[in-house]
């Protein structure tokens, strides 16, 4: 932790030296740079530590930083208002591809169907505020069609799609909700699974991550021409001898 607190800024001077250096007349102001031309030090020292997660990947901190950083969203924002228990090792998790967090209630609380899908809720509107165009979507992991997967998915139809059915009595009831949103010009997915054991209610899953972008029959024919490359081929096979030894 010393040695990263001192290797910043003398990173950040060194920027500070190169973009001076490359001044001069008509030349752009830095993306950093005040008013005088000068480049804030503490701007661009608090933007390489945003960059730069060396924490475990299963913790809080991890899951705080990949859901601010990937998705624009805070931990907090999507936490319930009911204590956790956050005794499990796998209770968070964090990574540039994606990020989750479980919020299950402590031993002797209970949760039910209806905070469930109040959660549901608060989640979405979550996603539709920091999505690029106001809306959550279905993407290409429900839809084929471009203009069907970028239209909006009703949250109304998808709560009452998912509100399960009862079998001799007795409820059946997944609580699993899916869907997708523009940020930053890039399709992200955003799934809500109900925790649950031994029939027990015990809260709820949120997982995000950077969705398909493409339907999966684009995938697969990308894929084909890929593989028909000479290349590629040579590639392929190498990889599986390595593989094999």
């Amino acid at each position: 932790m010393i040695m990263r607190r001192l290797f910043i800024p003398v990173i950040c001077v060194v920027c500070a030296l190169a973009l001076v250096s490359c001044g001069g007349k008509g030349a752009k102001k830095a993306e950093n740079a005040g008013d005088d031309g000068k480049v804030d030090i503490e701007k661009v020292a608090k933007k390489l530590e945003q960059e730069a997660f060396e924490g475990e990947k299963y913790s809080k901190e991890a899951a705080e930083f990949y859901f601010k950083k990937n998705e624009g969203i805070k931990l907090s924002d999507l936490a319930p208002e009911y204590k956790l228990n956050e005794t499990s090792k796998y209770t968070y998790y964090g990574d540039e591809r994606d990020v989750l967090a479980n919020f299950k209630i402590q031993d002797g609380d209970t949760y039910t169907k209806e905070q469930h899908i109040d959660n549901v809720r608060r989640i979405y509107a979550l996603t539709k505020k920091v999505a690029d165009n106001g809306i959550n979507v279905y993407g290409f992991e429900e839809k084929s069609n471009k203009d069907e997967a970028y239209s909006e998915k009703d949250l109304e139809q998808m709560i009452k799609d998912n509100n399960g059915t009862k079998i001799m009595g007795v409820e059946i009831y997944l609580g699993d909700y899916g869907w997708s949103f523009v940020k930053d010009g890039a399709l992200h997915r955003c799934e809500i699974d109900l925790l649950e054991k031994n029939d027990v209610k015990l809260g709820y899953s949120v997982k995000m991550y950077k969705g398909l972008q493409k339907s999966m029959d684009e995938t697969m024919k990308e894929a084909e021409e890929m593989l028909s490359d000479p290349e590629v081929q040579k590639q392929v096979e190498k990889a599986l001898k390595d593989a094999a030894k």
